[in-house]
């Protein structure tokens, strides 16, 4: 290998990190979270109803969960990434179609189809945005990329009054024209990773021609590498902790606000800025979880980020101080921020960097089924108690606590 080959390998890939984390600005943080903000206006405006914007969320989740199977059925790395392209083309253009028909109908059907566009990013750019980077920097760079989903729909929220009044149709313009800023890297990330698929073929058709020992070695190898995911029992219990991991997002992430003007009776605009600290906890708790020396195991920092959002969760519950119950809805989105770029983190050590992919493809899958039962199962309870929504969060907190209690001990008996 050539010294400059060798410096390639060694340096950070700061394009595939920030391009990963523009990923998940656009495909969760604008297409999905700033929703609520975009939605709004629509009510106001009289082109939608409240309760419709639950059914765009649902619908959104719903096109998610088939981009994340489509994403899985794909096998070569430049079918993927030339899979995401089109995607983010997708995402990026429904900002600019969906406030020219202004009707429910048309909403649900550009709404299933950014959440195809959204599954294919999110899922699809995390392992090949850190496929450069060392073990020991992978944790950092997944923190970094998950909190671009908090960041994004802050800084939209912040921009927004400032270019933007009351019209709908502006502020999804600006909203687009925002996430074309994010795409700019992640395009540059995908025409780098085809073009260096196409150096691939065509070094290996040449290999073929000339055969040697080396190139035998490296098929040897490369056929001895895993093909699929190796389905050990401690992988599969935290593949069930992620499904309630998403089922339990759903009370201070979706309700927080209905729970504060229906129980405190504050005002909506107290109750939006409370949220703010939502997706400040979120953020923050992405980055930290990054920070976390490599020498304390990832299952030892994901149990931990479950008993801060534990703590949170009963804060938010029993607290009749709406100061607690704020900072108990901040521990709770610490918990989620840490916890879901920890999932990539550990799935990329359990299955290896090959296999990444469609691990967290699957794993994204897994979580958004159960984010989609709870919200069907918190809407119809919401017609008669907010309060007992937060409550059935709290018992699927504590039930997430214990399993990944049990994947860790499963993981590390797994190790000996």
């Amino acid at each position: 290998m050539t010294h400059s080959a060798i410096n390639k390998e060694s340096s950070y890939d700061y394009l595939g990190v920030i391009a990963a984390s523009s990923a998940l600005a656009i495909g969760v943080g604008l297409q999905r979270t700033e929703l609520a903000v975009l939605g709004n206006m629509m009510v106001e405006s009289d082109w939608i109803t409240s309760d419709n914007i639950g059914q765009l969320v649902g619908l959104n989740l719903a096109g998610y969960l088939a981009g994340c199977v489509h994403q899985t059925r794909l096998k070569r790395e430049d079918q993927s990434l030339r899979m995401i392209r089109i995607a983010l083309i997708v995402c990026i253009v429904t900002f600019f179609i969906e406030p020219l028909f202004p009707s429910m109908g048309w909403n649900a059907i550009w709404r299933l189809v950014s959440g195809w566009g959204c599954a294919h990013l999110v899922t699809g750019l995390p392992g090949f945005g850190t496929r450069r980077l060392h073990a020991d920097q992978k944790r950092l760079a997944m923190g970094i990329i998950f909190a671009g989903a908090g960041i994004a729909p802050l800084l939209d929220s912040v921009l927004l009054p400032f270019f933007v009044k009351s019209s709908p149709v502006a502020a999804w313009d600006f909203t687009g024209i925002f996430s074309i800023l994010f795409a700019v890297p992640i395009w540059m990330l995908i025409s780098r990773g085809l073009s260096e698929e196409r150096d691939l073929k065509l070094s290996h058709s040449s290999a073929q021609d000339i055969p040697s020992s080396s190139t035998q070695e490296n098929s040897s190898s490369q056929s001895t590498a895993p093909s699929t995911i190796n389905w050990t029992p401690a992988l599969k219990i935290f593949a069930l902790t992620t499904l309630l991991y998403g089922a339990s997002q759903v009370s201070i992430l979706t309700y927080q606000p209905l729970y504060l003007t229906s129980v405190f009776k504050v005002s909506s605009e107290v109750a939006s800025s409370s949220f703010a600290l939502v997706g400040f906890g979120y953020t923050l708790g992405a980055v930290v979880a990054g920070l976390v020396p490599k020498k304390i195991p990832t299952d030892s920092v994901l149990l931990a980020s479950v008993g801060i959002g534990t703590i949170g969760t009963c804060l938010f519950v029993f607290s009749p101080i709406i100061a607690v119950v704020n900072l108990g809805a901040f521990l709770f989105a610490f918990w989620n921020g840490a916890y879901i770029g920890l999932i990539v983190a550990r799935l990329s050590e359990v299955v290896g960097p090959r296999l990444v992919r469609p691990a967290w493809a699957l794993f994204s899958f897994l979580l958004s089924i159960g984010f989609v039962a709870m919200t069907f199962i918190a809407g119809f309870i919401s017609t008669f108690s907010v309060t007992m929504i937060f409550y059935i969060g709290l018992a699927l907190v504590v039930i997430n606590l214990i399993l990944m209690s049990l994947t860790a001990t499963a993981f590390k008996k797994q190790n000996v």
